[in-house]
């Protein structure tokens, strides 16, 4: 057997976990979370961190702010990215490719300038952009294969369950809030928001998952 049928058929048994393709939904709805806020905080020229700007932490991520343009820019990738995992059908596909220079990048920094355990949950988040892109293995894999009469093509398979994606998303947007400590008025739109767009979300996927969501 080839290469390219030996990795046809791996995919073909992951992709048809039900199990799987939520976790895939899981992972996209905490990836778009965890690049959203810090890619506002750089699209809007704020700080990123407190540290103070005499250790190495706080010096570079100084010197990184005061590009002004490159600091943006970092953040319109990072939202960019997120926004796209959020998004059905073929949004994911590009929003992780977006992702993975960026957080190798972010994985490589945190190595490098000695941030304590920090590099611990961005090499994470590396394994969980890695794990989107193999999962949308068949968009991108005749950049790796030559097409051929005798390439093997993947099933058609479920679609990942979207709706998870998104309110996964909200879910944890809005205890991230809570632990950090919105303003009441920032809090009591944020409840609305919840309320009103994601339990109808949470009562959907319910329904959805007694027929055997995808």
């Amino acid at each position: 057997m080839s290469l390219e049928a030996s990795l046809d058929s791996l995919h073909a048994r992951v992709v048809a976990s039900q199990w799987l393709r939520r976790f895939t939904a899981f992972t996209r709805g905490l990836l778009a979370v965890g690049f959203l806020r810090p890619g506002l905080i750089k699209v809007f020229g704020l700080p990123f961190t407190s540290s103070p700007g005499d250790d190495a932490v706080g010096r570079f991520f100084d010197a990184m702010q005061q590009t002004g343009g490159y600091w943006r820019f970092i953040g319109v990738a990072q939202v960019t990215a997120a926004l796209l995992l959020l998004m059905p059908r073929s949004g994911p596909t590009v929003g992780a490719l977006v992702f993975l220079p960026v957080i190798l990048n972010i994985f490589v920094i945190t190595v490098a300038v000695g941030f304590q355990g920090t590099w611990l949950i961005t090499g994470l988040m590396l394994l969980a952009v890695l794990y989107l892109v193999c999962w949308d293995y068949p968009r991108w894999k005749s950049i790796v294969f030559e097409p051929s009469p005798e390439r093997s093509i993947p099933p058609t398979r479920e679609p990942v369950p979207w709706v998870l994606t998104l309110t996964t998303a909200l879910v944890i947007q809005s205890g991230f809030g809570a632990m950090t400590g919105f303003g009441k008025a920032s809090a009591m739109v944020l409840t609305s928001f919840i309320l009103g767009f994601g339990v109808p979300l949470l009562l959907l996927i319910l329904r959805r998952l007694r027929p055997g969501l995808g």
